[in-house]
């Protein structure tokens, strides 16, 4: 995994801004980051359904609390950043860059179909 400037992480510890801290149940944690990705890939597949493609990582906070009502928490999931988040679940979706935008979308093997269609 070549990490990138951005995608270093600082060793985990009280500075990561989780007071929750003494509580830190790792299921919890892998439990909170699955519902994590999968509200990420309903998100995505309502947008493939209405036609829009793959969404700016830019807008994926504002269109994961329209859909579920809360915010897109990494710091819940235990990550810090979408991008390394992302990359854990290949299966799931994928980041890519187009015109310098970063996007996430359905993952090719999860929904080879959409990805197929002209956008």
């Amino acid at each position: 995994a070549g990490a990138t400037e951005a995608g270093k992480r600082p060793a985990d510890g009280p500075a990561a801004g989780e007071p929750k801290k003494a509580r830190s149940d790792s299921s919890e944690t892998e439990t909170l980051a699955r519902m994590l990705v999968q509200g990420v890939v309903r998100v995505l597949q309502n947008r493939d359904k209405a036609g829009k493609g793959a969404l700016p990582l830019s807008e994926l906070e504002d269109e994961f609390k329209a859909l579920w009502k809360v915010p897109f928490n990494l710091q819940q999931a235990g990550e810090r950043d979408a991008i390394s988040f992302f990359q854990k679940w290949p299966n799931k979706v994928e980041v890519v860059t187009e015109g310098g935008v970063q996007l996430v979308q359905l993952s090719k093997r999860l929904d080879a179909k959409a990805k197929s269609a002209p956008a």
